[in-house]
């Protein structure tokens, strides 16, 4: 077991410390060999993640999706019917296809029943979600290996864009600051042993920008990693404000936790001039993707977990282009296996070539979002929130952030932050665009506020739905033209 792993318990006083004990610290553990910070997997992690031959990763990926579901079927209280089913004779897709798709809520109904009996209780990491867009989820992680192959695939994922551990991360991705809600109280704090710049997440709106900017300066940040929605406000600021002395320093960006469109990415990368990655994965480590530099696609890495995509019927899909949602059977995770895990995502297969870097890993051409992430029209059929993106009109650039919430179908709330009142002819164009957008179907409720509320990991949801969207009409079986 690492470092990283043995230390978790104490990671929040650690982060709460005054800077004259993280600091020492922090250089101390810069020092220590990879094998003693994560862990002896992590070496072998590192490895796999950067393979590059189809044959061997083929290989491997079936080897370790076969010993999963062994272990799944014969540890795991859930799938203890499984194990006599589970022939030698029989291809590795038999043996997954007689798993169930399973679903948060039938890990949270009975967590027990998918706990390994093969782990102890002190093999277990207890994890839960941040409770974003629901109660949290409970879950339980691998003790001294989920941790290291984590943290091997993202050293692997940073390495795209030549980040390295000498570089210093502005990161933008949620973790509260000590004493940042006091008055004058601390809106920045660095930490060593990541050598990362944290940003309070609660503020992040343009009153603060400048003096992040300022900090990051004095740091000397040269890369970025953070909300999709947190770096597009800063770029968004930069581009009114310009930091050359900053931005000039960033060569690269990565983006995590949310879905960013391509009007997005592109934002980010014009400010900054530098490549723009994507990320793509959760908190129960069951998947994990990434964009290239050259490349906006998403790139699974087929040795972190075995992907499908399913329609609403739970049917395989394995055309390219047509939407599914995104199903997981994650590798490694002995504690608590995650097998057929229904992630809520959509997505779709790619139909173009393979990146000559990556092949064979599978290509999601890209990722929609969360199932949730539409709206639903007066008729029932889903209009996703993603066709909204694309060319806006300039009314855009006199409001700060944007918000949508539905309570029925075929009406939404818009929400518009401005520090100052839109005068009627705006609104008149917002009105319209929402309008032409929605294809008609919705009815938009603007409302111009003074401030959007936050999650507290720093989050602003685009899109809040109160509606079983689930249960709409498919947005391929409804109209089509929905081009950003």
């Amino acid at each position: 077991m690492g470092i990283e792993d043995w230390g978790y318990r104490w990671l929040k006083r650690y982060m709460d410390a005054p800077a004259w004990i993280k600091t020492p610290l922090g250089r101390v553990y810069g020092l220590m060999p990879d094998s003693l910070r994560h862990g002896n997997d992590y070496p072998r992690y590192r490895a796999e993640a950067g393979l590059s031959s189809p044959g061997e990763i083929a290989q491997l990926t079936e080897s370790r999706l076969r010993e999963t579901l062994k272990w799944a079927a014969t540890t795991v209280p859930a799938y203890a019917a499984l194990a006599t089913q589970l022939l030698s004779d029989m291809p590795v897709s038999e043996w997954l296809a007689l798993f169930p798709l399973m679903t948060k809520l039938d890990y949270k109904r009975a967590p027990e029943q998918f706990l390994s009996g093969g782990c102890t209780a002190a093999e277990r990491l207890p994890m839960q979600t941040s409770g974003s867009v629901a109660e949290p989820f409970r879950f339980s992680l691998h003790k001294g290996v989920s941790r290291a192959k984590e943290a091997a695939y993202i050293e692997s994922f940073g390495q795209r864009i030549g980040l390295s551990r000498r570089d210093v991360v502005l990161s933008l991705r949620g973790r509260n600051i000590r004493g940042a809600e006091a008055q004058s109280g601390p809106l920045q704090s660095y930490e060593p042993i990541k050598r990362m710049l944290w940003i309070s997440p609660n503020h992040l709106d343009a009153a603060y920008m400048a003096g992040h900017v300022e900090a990051a300066v004095a740091h000397g940040v040269s890369f970025i990693q953070g909300y999709s929605s947190a770096v597009y406000e800063l770029a968004r600021w930069l581009d009114f404000n310009p930091r050359p002395r900053f931005t000039d320093a960033v060569r690269g960006v990565q983006l995590f936790s949310e879905s960013a469109g391509p009007d997005m990415v592109a934002l980010i990368g014009r400010v900054f001039g530098c490549p723009v990655l994507v990320h793509y994965g959760h908190s129960e480590r069951a998947v994990m993707a990434g964009s290239m530099p050259d490349d906006p696609r998403y790139f699974v890495w087929p040795l972190y977990g075995h992907v499908e995509l399913v329609d609403e019927a739970g049917r395989s899909i394995t055309a390219a282009g047509v939407q599914g949602e995104v199903v997981a059977t994650g590798f490694d995770n002995r504690a608590m296996p995650f097998i057929r895990y229904r992630t809520g995502d959509l997505a779709m297969w790619s139909d173009k070539p393979p990146h000559p870097q990556l092949p064979g890993y599978p290509v999601l051409e890209r990722i929609d979002g969360r199932n949730n992430d539409y709206f639903v029209g007066r008729d029932g059929r889903r209009i996703p929130v993603a066709s909204l993106g694309g060319l806006r009109p300039p009314e855009f650039l006199l409001i700060e952030a944007s918000q949508y919430e539905q309570f029925e179908p075929g009406r939404i709330v818009v929400r518009l932050q401005s520090p100052a009142p839109l005068d009627p002819a705006v609104l008149a164009v917002f009105d319209n665009y929402f309008r032409t957008k929605l294809l008609g179907l919705v009815e938009p409720e603007l409302q111009v506020v003074t401030h959007i509320e936050r999650t507290a990991r720093g989050k602003r949801r685009l899109m809040i739905q109160h509606l079983a969207v689930s249960a709409a009409v498919a947005p391929d079986a409804a109209a089509g033209g929905l081009s950003a």
